[in-house]
C-alpha cells in the first residue's frame, strides 16, 4: 500500500508524541455492515491509536495495515485452535498468517493463541483446551522462520481465577490450576505476558459486590480496600493485583501482565450508558498516562480498549452488553469524548471517513391490534434477524411504548434486509415512513451502504467524507 504524505506525517507524528504508556484498541467484525480495513487504518491515524488487536487472522484484512507502523496483535481463535494441532500445520498457518504478511510490511508483533479458551462465564461455549497443544507448535514454527520476536500467549478473562476481595486471597480456579500454570510457563519461556480481559464494571457489581462507584478512578464513595501494605481506591488496580498476586505466586514475579480487553458497554447491562463509558474511560486513560501502575505491578502496562464499534450479530450469549461495547456507532461517529493520545484533552474523537448511509427512511408499526397473535408473529420474526437487544429491561429503548417497540423491531429487520419494500410489509402491519421515530437516547438506525448494495437512480444517500 503507498502511503501518501499526510499519512506519513501522522505516522511519524504517532510514534514522537505519545508517553511511553501503551494503549491500543480492539478489532471485532461481528457486523451485518462492517467497517471497511483502510477505513479503520485511517481512524487509527488519525486518533494516534499505534497498536490494534485484531480478533481473525484473516490475510486480506491484516496486510491492509502494511506499511502503517501500526503494532499488530492477531489471534487464532478458539474454533481454529484445532486445525493446526500438529507440527506441520502449525508451519503452514504460520508462514500463510504471519511470515507473508510480515513479509508485505505488516508490522504483527504478538499473535495470540485462544481467545479465552478456559472461560466458564462470558465465553463458556467457546471452551477449548487444545490452547496448551498447539502453542508449543506455533512457537516452533516462528522459531524456525526467524521470527522468534513474535510474542505467543493467549488471552484470559477474569474468570480463571478465584477472585477474592482483596488480590492476596485470589488464586487460579482449582479445575484447572494446573493448565495455568503450564500456560504460564510456556508465556515465560517465549518472554510473552499474561494477558488478562476485564469487564471491570462486572466484576466490581456482580463478583466483588462493591459499590459501582469504585469502578471508576474518580471514585466519589468512601470506599477503600486495603490488602497487606497496598491501598486500592478503584476496581481497575485491584482486579491488576489479583492476577499480579497470583503470577507471583505461582513463581513469576516479573512477568508482565498486558490488559487485552478493557471497556465500558453503553447499553444492554445495568449502569451502561454513553455518560458513563465517557467518565470511564477518562480516568481510565489519565491512570495508563501517569505510568504510576498499582501496588503490585508499578509502571506502565500495556492495555487495549474493548472496542472499536459495536458488534450487533455478536453472540448474546452472557447478556445483551456483548453488542454494545463500541467506542464507535455503526455509522463512524463516536459516541463520546476519548483521548487516545492520552493527553486528557475534552474532544470527541477523529469520525470515520467514507460512510455512506442508505436514505432516510424507517420502517414502523401501523398501530394495528385486531390480532395479537399475528403481531406477535411478526415482533419475533423481525427481532430473529435484527438486533432487539436495545429493547431489553433497562436498556437505552426499554423505556418505549408497546407500539414504539413493534416498530423499533420492524426497523431493524427493515434495515437488515437494505430497506426492501417488500420487508415492511409484516402482514399488513408494517408502514414506511421519512419521519425519524427515534425517541429520547433510544435511535432507530439507519443501514450502512455496502458496496454490492444497488441504489435506485435519484435515490438520496449521505456520504460522510
Amino acid at each position: 500500500m503507498r502511503l501518501t504524505t499526510g499519512i506519513r506525517f501522522m505516522i511519524f507524528f504517532m510514534i514522537t508524541s505519545r508517553v511511553n504508556s501503551f494503549v491500543g484498541i480492539t478489532w471485532g467484525r461481528q457486523q451485518s455492515q462492517q467497517f471497511i480495513p483502510s477505513m479503520v487504518v485511517d481512524l487509527l491515524l488519525q486518533n494516534q491509536i499505534p497498536a490494534l488487536r485484531l480478533m481473525t487472522s484473516a490475510s486480506d484484512i491484516i496486510q491492509t495495515f502494511s506499511g502503517t507502523n501500526i503494532s499488530m496483535h492477531i489471534a487464532l481463535n478458539n474454533r481454529n485452535i484445532d486445525v493446526i494441532n500438529t507440527s506441520s500445520l502449525a508451519y503452514a498457518w504460520v508462514n500463510n498468517y504471519v511470515k507473508e504478511p510480515i513479509r508485505k510490511g505488516v508490522k504483527i508483533v504478538e499473535l495470540i493463541v485462544g481467545l479465552e479458551p478456559f472461560s466458564n462465564t462470558l465465553l463458556k461455549d467457546r471452551v477449548n483446551y487444545g490452547v496448551l497443544r498447539v502453542m508449543p507448535h506455533v512457537r516452533e514454527a516462528l522459531e524456525a522462520m526467524d521470527l522468534r520476536n513474535i510474542l505467543t500467549t493467549t488471552s484470559h478473562g477474569i474468570d480463571v481465577f478465584n477472585i477474592k476481595k482483596v488480590p492476596s486471597e485470589t488464586e487460579f480456579r482449582e479445575d484447572i490450576k494446573g493448565m495455568m500454570l503450564e500456560s504460564l510457563k510456556l508465556f515465560n519461556k517465549s518472554g510473552s505476558p499474561f494477558v488478562l480481559n476485564m469487564f471491570p464494571l462486572r466484576i466490581v457489581r456482580d463478583i466483588l459486590n462493591y459499590p459501582i462507584e469504585f469502578t471508576y478512578f474518580d471514585n466519589m464513595s468512601n470506599l477503600t480496600i486495603t490488602d497487606g501494605n497496598a491501598t486500592y481506591t478503584n476496581g481497575v488496580e485491584l482486579i491488576i493485583d489479583c492476577v499480579a498476586s497470583t503470577i507471583i505466586n505461582a513463581g513469576y514475579p516479573s512477568m508482565k501482565i498486558m490488559i487485552g480487553e478493557v471497556g465500558w458497554p453503553t447499553d444492554g447491562y445495568p449502569f451502561t450508558n454513553i455518560q458513563n463509558a465517557q467518565r470511564f474511560y477518562k480516568g481510565l486513560l489519565k491512570f495508563i498516562a501517569s505510568e504510576k501502575g498499582t501496588p503490585l505491578r508499578p509502571g506502565p502496562i500495556d492495555m487495549f480498549l474493548h472496542s472499536l464499534c459495536d458488534e450487533n450479530l455478536f453472540k448474546v450469549t452472557a447478556g445483551p452488553f456483548q453488542r454494545h461495547w463500541g467506542i464507535y456507532d455503526a455509522d463512524g461517529n463516536p459516541k463520546y469524548k476519548i483521548d487516545f493520545s492520552l493527553q486528557d484533552r475534552n474532544e470527541y474523537p477523529t469520525e470515520a471517513k467514507g460512510i455512506v448511509k442508505m436514505p432516510r427512511r424507517w420502517c414502523t408499526f401501523n398501530g394495528d391490534k385486531s390480532n395479537m397473535e399475528l403481531v406477535t408473529k411478526n415482533y419475533n420474526l423481525a427481532c430473529d434477524k435484527g438486533d432487539c437487544t436495545p429493547l431489553e429491561l433497562g436498556a437505552s429503548c426499554g423505556g418505549l411504548s408497546e407500539d414504539s417497540k413493534i416498530s423499533y423491531a420492524f426497523n431493524e429487520y427493515f434495515q437488515r434486509m437494505r430497506q426492501n419494500s417488500l420487508t415492511c410489509d409484516f402482514d399488513g402491519l408494517g408502514k414506511i415512513t421519512t419521519t425519524d421515530p427515534s425517541s429520547g437516547n433510544c435511535g432507530f438506525s439507519v443501514e450502512i451502504l455496502s458496496f454490492q448494495d444497488v441504489i435506485p437512480y435519484g435515490t438520496t444517500i449521505q456520504l460522510k467524507v
